[in-house]
């Protein structure tokens, strides 16, 4: 059995991660200021809406948080368990007594502890070959199991390997997450052009389906026109996108191979940032 664990530092590196992560996919959200260990989860949570500040945050948005993390770093334990740690059956039927209570300790460094006794790490560590030890062979088995983690089923690869040949959308979104959060933040940040290619599809989609509508508008053309119109732009840019995403690479030039990534990584072992522990 793999005895390695992540460190809280990793925990909290993979929780700025998520929080990032969400800020993407809501974009319509004001961009909220990154916590720190020792703050109070539902008050940071309040704080990404002005108007949410005064109010407790709803039950079922901790419940939600527990999913994600436990998604997030593989771990398994009850809701439970999560409850009982921040005494969250309190909060659900007395707020006030929980704030005055219990409250105090619902930090996002207390989460991190809560999550890092239980998640099992993914070893980095160098392997024996041909009688020596090899970093570099460590990384790579370890990449593999990131991959497998992500994406169900993925095609065979080798160290020479393009990540992109193997991985796209949103599996190669959450590997590299995680690349991240394991080389606590290191690893460099994918774009942000290239985060919000999605979002930026449908916006050019709906300006085409507003100027489809308005040269019907204008020419008094059938309505029906712009229904078959938005029929045939809708499946389209769907197929752009798709395309856009397959055919672009955020990674920088030196991180392009699979080899690439686990000779970097195995350097940073060095620095004590990867996972470490006893195999038992």
């Amino acid at each position: 059995m793999n005895g390695l664990r992540y460190t809280e530092t990793q925990i909290l590196c993979g929780m700025r991660e998520l929080w990032e992560r969400d800020q993407t996919e809501l974009f319509f959200l004001p961009r909220s200021v990154p916590f720190q260990p020792d703050d109070r989860i539902d008050e940071h949570m309040q704080s990404r809406i002005p108007k949410w500040a005064s109010e407790a945050i709803d039950y079922s948005d901790l419940v939600d948080l527990y999913k994600s993390l436990q998604y997030c770093f593989r771990f398994e334990c009850t809701r439970e368990e999560w409850s009982d740690c921040f005494r969250l059956d309190i909060y659900l039927d007395d707020y006030e007594e929980w704030e005055r209570l219990y409250a105090a300790d619902f930090t996002f460094r207390r989460a991190a502890q809560f999550v890092a006794e239980r998640a099992t790490a993914i070893s980095f560590e160098p392997v024996n070959i041909i009688g020596q030890e090899c970093g570099p062979a460590g990384a790579f088995y370890g990449l593999q199991e990131l991959v497998w983690e992500v994406k169900k089923r993925p095609r065979e690869f080798g160290p020479s390997t393009r990540i992109r040949d193997v991985l796209k959308g949103n599996a190669f979104l959450f590997f590299w997450m995680k690349v991240r959060w394991i080389t606590q933040q290191r690893a460099p940040k994918l774009s942000s052009s290239w985060l919000k290619l999605e979002t930026n599809v449908v916006f050019m989609m709906l300006a085409c389906l507003l100027c489809i509508g308005a040269i019907v508008f204008s020419f008094q053309i059938d309505p029906l026109y712009f229904f078959y119109s938005a029929f045939a732009v809708i499946p389209l840019w769907g197929l752009v996108g798709c395309l856009m995403e397959r055919q672009s690479n955020p990674l920088p030039p030196e991180l392009q191979t699979f080899c690439d990534l686990a000779v970097w990584m195995a350097g940073l072992d060095d620095e004590q940032i990867l996972p470490e522990g006893e195999r038992g």
